[in-house]
């Protein structure tokens, strides 16, 4: 038995296979790719640290619109200059804002033209009350001789009840010979709401009441009137750096209806300047005989916010 067990303990006997030899580490030999990296730098007599792989650079930012001014410069200059016209915010410090827009056209050849536009318009927002100050000015000649002559300014002051529900004042006055309108003042009082109000849309409606001056440059009678008015204001960001406007005034009188529609584009390109495409529509019902009733307008200007 002694010898049984002797038998038992000995090593495997002789013929049987070696256990299998266990598996290199990790490690324990360097990787082709490396190898011949290492040998390549031998080769060229350099370090071989100088051959390694630099992570490629991160792709570059873009945001802001798909096509136009996608950049970061632009979604700064959108934030300046398309949010003059938004509804103030209680929690905001008062601040300043405003626009002002440039355009000229000439033409020369078979027929000389010049053509300009300018506008302006200042905000100042202090919650609840926010001012506005505008003017503008048309001016065009052909062959020397004036076709085009119009000026107005404006001053509209509004309180806020609550974010979206607003009172208004507004003071205005224009001069268009080539409407025979020698001078108009107005003066109107009225409610305004904002239907909608999101970070990308806005839609206010403007109803109020008040009284309407007209000095004509032909021997038609001046005309003194009470008045309504009624405005329309949507606003849309198509992109960070693109936006669209269209805006629409009635003054309604027993002598004439004013009509006056402003539809606009404007992309940003820097912090402060942008482009903007825009198409006026002016319509006065009463007309003397021999003047349009209607007059458009289309310019190209060039935006600078502040």
């Amino acid at each position: 038995m002694q010898d049984k067990q002797t038998i038992c303990r000995r090593p495997s006997r002789p013929g049987t296979p070696p256990r299998p030899a266990a598996p290199a580490r990790r490690g324990d030999r360097a990787p082709a790719p490396r190898m011949l990296a290492a040998l390549l730098a031998g080769l060229l007599g350099i370090p071989a640290a100088g051959l390694a792989q630099e992570a490629p650079p991160p792709p570059p930012q873009v945001s802001g619109g798909e096509s136009v001014g996608a950049d970061v410069s632009g979604n700064e200059s959108a934030k300046k200059l398309f949010t003059l016209r938004d509804l103030p915010r209680p929690d905001a410090p008062p601040a300043w804002a405003g626009e002002a827009q440039l355009g000229y056209a000439a033409s020369s050849g078979n027929s000389d033209s010049n053509n300009v536009n300018a506008n302006l318009l200042i905000s100042y927002t202090a919650f609840p009350w926010r001012h506005f100050l505008g003017a503008e000015a048309r001016f065009a000649d052909s062959e020397g001789e004036t076709t085009t002559e119009r000026y107005a300014a404006g001053y509209k002051p509004e309180y806020f009840f609550t974010r979206r529900t607003f009172a208004f004042g507004f003071l205005g006055y224009d001069r268009d010979p080539f409407s025979n309108i020698e001078s108009r003042y107005s003066a109107t009082i009225g409610l305004g709401h904002a239907l909608i109000d999101t970070e990308r849309q806005t839609l206010t409606l403007q109803l109020g009441g008040g009284y309407r001056m007209t000095r004509f440059t032909d021997d038609t009678p001046d005309s003194d009137e009470p008045v309504a008015r009624g405005a329309f204001n949507y606003g849309l960001r198509l992109t960070d750096n693109t936006s669209f406007r269209q805006d629409l005034s009635v003054m309604a009188g027993s002598d004439n209806t004013f009509t006056e529609s402003i539809t606009s584009l404007q992309v940003s390109m820097t912090d402060n300047l942008a482009l903007s495409l825009s198409y006026t529509v002016l319509n006065n019902s009463f007309t003397p005989p021999g003047i349009d009733s209607t007059d458009t307008f289309t310019s190209v200007n060039l935006v600078a916010g502040f």
